[in-house]
């Protein structure tokens, strides 16, 4: 059988090795090859009993009391438990009132489950920039894209940074459009108090394997705020005779996984806020905002690259940015890209085939745009100069080596020359010019 269980102790940082040589140059790593994976999700003998024992309870019975209880955590109205994130963004989109033709505008950095659900649902996805420090969409990007025929705005809490709701919910009110969040990177995150899933008209969250809050594979759940927005979502999928019910298994292994879903938020808070202590010392790195009253779930840790703090500001953003990500990889530190450009300019929407024929584009014409990543200036700043920790912040990643990623930061922001070196001597295309990739 092949063991999860770590084959030795991760060593405790010590104060020498942010000063070694760097690993890409022939130094000891501060993470050692044998020691870089970890496990997730945690699986223990309570999510085995609870799947073992839900055999005993019908299919549907299993589900719906999983979906009660996540519904109530979350505080949502109504709840509708589907088989994938993209099957609960096009439940919460139908249960908004979205039509076929009708425009509902995103923002042009999320996955691309986002508008693909949009199209699902028969409509044209509007693509809008990001506020530069959250990430989110931007309200005042989203105010100059609406239309007649815009029916809703859909933000994306991305990363796990709930979006400007107050702003969004104005512009909302103020043109009669439906809210409708993506949620599916923000469990358990908090606006005023509110968790994400209830501050919309209606919601759609993913909970598949790799998220914060998992079920066992593929699930996810659509939340309503009023009876009328479930019933319409329900009444669609038994017209259309569209099976996107939840698994059993799924369901089961979430509930056992949600009694421990608050130790998991503590553990990745804690080791958001080490990270964070570490990363502003160092002068080229940043770490995410968080504005006030708002609780970031980290589903994603994005970091900012400041080269001015280092002297490097003469070299362009993007190429420091790859220096780094290679160096900090070297060190055994999973830092990623996650998106490399912006979504309307993934193929789907590129070509725009649809269901066949171009529809549902040619439903609506007028709102379809030909773009380049360069209508998305906010996004393309973040892709040149920001990289991504997924899921190295989370239970079960340990206390050291939370430690052992703050040390590995520091030891590469001491060393600007290094960066430097790589910046110059080697040949780094800008994100967006290499082919569109997704995580």
């Amino acid at each position: 059988m092949i063991s999860d269980f770590p084959s030795a102790p991760l060593p405790l940082p010590t104060a020498e090795e942010l000063d070694a040589q760097l690993a890409e140059f022939g130094g000891e790593a501060i993470i050692p090859k044998e020691l870089r994976r970890t496990i997730f999700p945690v699986i223990t003998k309570e999510d085995i009993f609870t799947m073992l024992l839900s055999q005993r309870s019908s299919p549907e019975k299993v589900v719906d009391t999983f979906a009660e209880a996540y519904r109530s955590y979350v505080g949502a109205h109504r709840a509708l438990p589907t088989a994938s994130g993209t099957s609960s963004l096009h439940m919460a989109l139908i249960g908004a009132g979205v039509q076929p033709g009708d425009e509902v505008i995103v923002p042009a950095f999320t996955f691309i489950a986002t508008a693909q659900a949009v199209v699902a649902a028969k409509a044209v996805p509007v693509f809008v920039d990001i506020d530069p420090l959250t990430y989110c969409m931007d309200p005042q990007a989203a105010a100059a894209a609406i239309t007649e025929r815009t029916r809703a705005l859909m933000p994306v809490h991305v990363h796990g940074l709930p979006a400007d709701v107050p702003a969004l919910r104005a512009l909302a009110d103020r043109h009669g459009l439906a809210l409708v969040e993506d949620a599916s990177h923000a469990h358990s995150a908090t606006l005023g108090g509110k968790v994400a899933g209830s501050l919309g008209d209606t919601a759609g969250q993913s909970l598949m394997a790799d998220k914060n809050f998992p079920l066992g594979g593929e699930g996810g759940i659509a939340f309503f705020a009023t009876d009328e927005a479930h019933q319409r979502a329900v009444d669609y999928l038994e017209r259309h005779a569209i099976d996107y019910r939840m698994s059993w298994i799924a369901a089961a292994f979430g509930s056992s996984q949600l009694r421990r879903l608050p130790y998991y938020d503590a553990v990745r808070a804690r080791n958001s806020t080490l990270l964070a202590e570490s990363l502003a010392q160092t002068g080229l790195f940043r770490p995410p905002h968080v504005p006030e009253g708002s609780t970031h779930a980290y589903n994603m840790y994005r970091i900012t690259l400041v080269p001015e703090a280092v002297g490097l500001e003469d070299l362009p953003v993007h190429a420091v940015k790859e220096a780094v990500h290679q160096l900090l990889v070297a060190e055994g530190v999973p830092a990623r890209e996650w998106q490399n450009t912006p979504i309307p300019c993934h193929l789907p929407f590129r070509h725009r085939d649809g269901f066949g024929g171009g529809y549902p584009f040619t439903l609506n014409p007028q709102a379809v745009r030909d773009h380049r990543p360069e209508d998305f200036p906010n996004v393309l700043t973040m892709l040149e100069s920001t990289l991504v920790l997924c899921r190295e912040l989370r239970s079960p990643v340990e206390y050291e080596r939370a430690l052992r990623y703050a040390d590995a930061f520091t030891k590469v922001a001491r060393r600007p020359d290094a960066i430097r070196k790589l910046a110059t001597e080697r040949e780094y295309p800008r994100p967006q010019e290499r082919a569109a990739r997704l995580g």
